[in-house]
């Protein structure tokens, strides 16, 4: 699990401040280039002799049944706020609760949801919000295309994304200054200033500036074809994790990180109980602004490892998705192993991945933020589980929602600080080291 930024000097010379301009209207974007794409129907059968996944534990099973619940009408709101000209800001569950929280501009308006969405039982509260989701975006996207202009300000943006309750745009700014209210009282002025009130909280953050080793471990070295999600895989690079089965160019393909290797990569499972190492394929994509790859392989398997990193089961996974803030869901690193129970906070998460001075010249997402709702002292994923796959259970299946990235967004690190640090120690099958953190990012599954 790594976030790699792009190392520089910079300038001390003073860069002349620009008077604050109208913003214009962005130009159109230009179609996305085409990525992964859910896989086949039809998945290769279990292998013989490896056991289902074992439960979860009792707590995470009634969390999982009470969400069951909201997850279809959250999912339907949620979905319409993604649509041009939606009011709705976002939706968060509460599970303990059975509520599902609507922000919206117009909350006068009346809710349109399929019939039979709502079962009993089930409570809506709808919050009057300031701005749609849409709009937030729309601001997001101008922030990180106005990178360099604001850089020039000496205005770093290391993230922004939308609130989920449509108070604005959250935007991370790199602190460079030991007065970091001076900083903070800068940016927050000229953001709203070019910007207007669709700024929100501005946070400081510091600029990550070296990459974290990963670390090596696993019982799920021992795979073969039709590969699993959540095995190990190793290349130049270093450890990381399988996360779920895709089509790509026609062909068979494993997701993964595009950090654990660029095109052309080639990755390896194990060791394998020989000591030997097994060719599982090269990758074939790399897209570093979503952190999404895929390794060509030559033939998958629509399960994945999850329980322990050194005696897994196996889950059905048939089904993508996308994460509603609010719900509980699990990731199964081939480091750390199964960790369920993870609440997610935020979605849709932007992150500065490169400078050139003071502006961000790359941006990686959208990304969404977990932290374990057991508490900061209780681990969530750590190096080497990048790529490995997030996932909702859904009983004895599952439905894919991401893949394991990093450590938090530096918006998701200002409001979660406990759950920030990579220093946590955590279980691996060759013995427990300091690599963990208690939250984590991950990336989006392609389309979603």
């Amino acid at each position: 699990m790594t976030r790699s930024t792009l190392t520089i000097r910079l300038l001390t010379a003073a860069l002349g401040a620009a008077a604050a301009v109208a913003v214009a209207t962005p130009a159109t974007a230009a179609p996305p280039v085409a990525g992964p794409s859910a896989p086949a129907p039809n998945p290769a059968a279990a292998k013989p002799g490896q056991p289902a996944a074992a439960p979860v534990s009792a707590r995470d099973a009634a969390l999982i049944k009470q969400q069951d619940t909201l997850l279809p009408a959250a999912r339907n709101l949620a979905g319409q706020a993604r649509a041009a000209g939606s009011d709705i800001s976002g939706v968060r569950i509460d599970v303990p609760a059975g509520v599902i929280h609507v922000y919206r501009t117009d909350p006068a308006q009346p809710l349109r949801l399929p019939a039979g969405a709502l079962p009993a039982g089930t409570q809506v509260v709808v919050h009057q919000a300031k701005f749609s989701r849409s709009a937030m975006l729309q601001a997001a996207d101008l922030v990180t295309r106005d990178a360099r202009v604001l850089g020039e300000q000496k205005v770093s943006v290391q993230a922004v994304g939308p609130s989920v309750d449509g108070s604005g745009i959250s935007v991370g700014i790199f602190l460079r200054d030991t007065r970091a209210d001076v900083d903070l009282n800068r940016a927050s002025t000229l953001l709203r200033s070019r910007y207007g009130a669709v700024v929100g909280q501005v946070t400081g953050v510091r600029r990550q500036t070296s990459d974290r080793d990963l670390f090596f471990a696993g019982w799920r070295f021992n795979d073969f074809a039709p590969w699993y999600g959540g095995d190990r895989i190793s290349s130049s690079v270093g450890g990381c994790t399988t996360g779920f089965a895709a089509n790509y160019n026609g062909g068979p393909a494993m997701l993964t990180a595009s950090h654990c290797g660029g095109v052309g990569t080639a990755f390896y499972n194990g060791p394998r109980s020989n000591g030997t190492f097994s060719y599982l394929g090269s990758s074939v994509y790399s897209d570093s602004g979503t952190d999404v790859g895929a390794i060509s392989v030559s033939s998958y398997s629509l399960y994945i490892n999850v329980g322990p990193a050194e005696n897994s089961g196996l889950l059905y996974v048939p089904a993508w998705g996308s994460p509603v803030v609010g719900q509980y869901l699990c990731q199964s690193g081939s480091y750390t192993g199964e960790v369920c129970g993870l609440y997610v906070v935020d979605t849709g998460q932007q992150v500065c991945v490169s400078w050139f001075l003071w502006w961000c010249t790359g941006w990686q997402g959208p990304l969404a933020d977990v932290i374990n709702s057991a508490g900061s002292g209780s681990y969530a994923a750590g190096h080497g589980d990048s790529g490995g796959p997030v996932y909702l259970r859904n009983g004895s299946s599952g439905t894919a929602m991401g893949l394991v990235h990093g450590q938090l967004t530096p918006n998701a690190q200002a409001a979660y600080p406990a759950y920030f640090p990579d220093t946590m120690w955590c279980p691996a099958p060759e013995g427990w080291s300091q690599r963990c953190s208690s939250g984590f990012s991950f990336a989006h599954m392609p389309g979603y």
